[in-house]
């Protein structure tokens, strides 16, 4: 079987003034392990579309919140760190894996954006207590994870899904009913809000990715 090569949104950072694009190597690791070549996909490359094209998949990484303006709000100041050249490039990354049916994966941010950029919306600040902390998770049945009924994972997030975009059927909820996981209806497409690549080891971390790379296959 041919390679796969999986498409991971850059980030970005300042350091003394300049303005650095990354990926952070958590999100890369699961990807060699189960043998996906990765490429990033930096910003305002002026032929995206182009680069998108040699992908098989994509991972839509974690970072700064979405500009609400994409789901018909106004910024108050919930809304931290809006970068347009951030939100371009995932858009077009959703947009694409969408219309060619490719396999993608959002992570935290990556999860939100998937959901705005198919027609969703978001809670702008839900306040600080899915921020830093652990918490139980409840699965909903679905046709791909086959996680427990309850479980613990990490957060790191004060935004959340507030209405699912078309076709987004949620597949895991907090306690207090925050949406922590979706899966396309019919598309291999996957959101996860809490952060999977920061807990390699854990058993469900493990399941998302050997998941994620299951689509591949179908």
């Amino acid at each position: 079987m041919p390679i796969k090569l999986i498409g991971v949104t850059a980030r970005v950072l300042l350091e003394d003034d300049v303005r650095k694009q990354f990926v952070n190597e958590r999100y890369l690791v699961p990807l060699h392990k189960r043998g996906f070549n990765t490429l990033m996909l930096t910003l305002d490359n002026p032929h995206l579309e182009e680069l998108l094209a040699l992908c098989d998949g994509f991972l839509v990484t974690g970072g700064t919140d979405v500009d609400p303006k994409y789901f018909h709000e106004e910024n108050a100041g919930e809304s931290k760190g809006c970068d347009s050249s951030l939100d371009d490039l995932d858009r077009m990354v959703v947009e694409y894996a969408h219309q060619h049916e490719l396999p993608m994966l959002g992570i935290c941010r990556g999860h939100q954006t998937i959901n705005v950029f198919l027609g969703g919306s978001l809670f702008q600040d839900i306040g600080k207590s899915h921020s830093g902390v652990r918490h139980h998770v409840h699965s909903l049945p679905n046709r791909l994870f086959n996680f427990p009924n309850t479980f613990e994972t990490n957060s790191w997030h004060h935004q959340a899904i507030k209405k699912t975009a078309p076709n987004l059927e949620v597949v895991a909820v907090s306690d207090e009913n925050v949406i922590e996981a979706f899966i396309h209806a019919y598309l291999p497409i996957i959101g996860i809000q809490w952060h999977p690549e920061m807990m390699p080891e854990d058993p469900q971390s493990i399941h998302i990715f050997d998941v994620f790379a299951s689509l591949f296959d179908r």
